[in-house]
């Protein structure tokens, strides 16, 4: 395995039990989108994503990158629509868009080219 995919997996697990923590959390709440099948599907377009990187070419042009990133943000709205909206809050893009921009960075995209957001563009949450 390659050292960026090992620095991605790393990232990935370092990160898990938080998520796994707010989902927790969130499906506690009476009326919550937070579903198991939806944060199961959330944490299924994550996976997909770090998958992507991994095997995009080493080293990834911040084409390949952002557009893997304008994937997993297409994903997560598909995800979001079907829970009728209420799934990714502020709660949740504090949480997780920060994982995003550290997994372009290992990839090799500069944040600071971007305004410390690369993909960002493709956001809406």
């Amino acid at each position: 395995m390659s050292e960026r995919n090992q620095r991605l997996d790393d990232l990935l697990a370092d990160k898990r039990p938080e998520i796994e923590a707010h989902w927790t959390s969130m499906r506690e709440g009476e009326g919550s989108a937070h579903t198991q099948a939806a944060t199961d599907a959330i944490d299924a377009e994550i996976q997909a994503f770090f998958d992507r990187l991994k095997a995009l070419p080493e080293p990834a042009t911040d084409a390949l990158v952002l557009a893997e990133m304008k994937q997993l943000y297409d994903g997560l709205y598909e995800v979001m629509e079907a829970a009728d909206d209420g799934l990714l809050e502020t709660d949740e893009r504090e949480l997780l868009v920060p994982l995003f921009i550290d997994a372009a960075a290992v990839c090799g995209v500069d944040p600071d080219e971007y305004d410390g957001e690369p993909g960002g563009e493709y956001r809406d949450f």
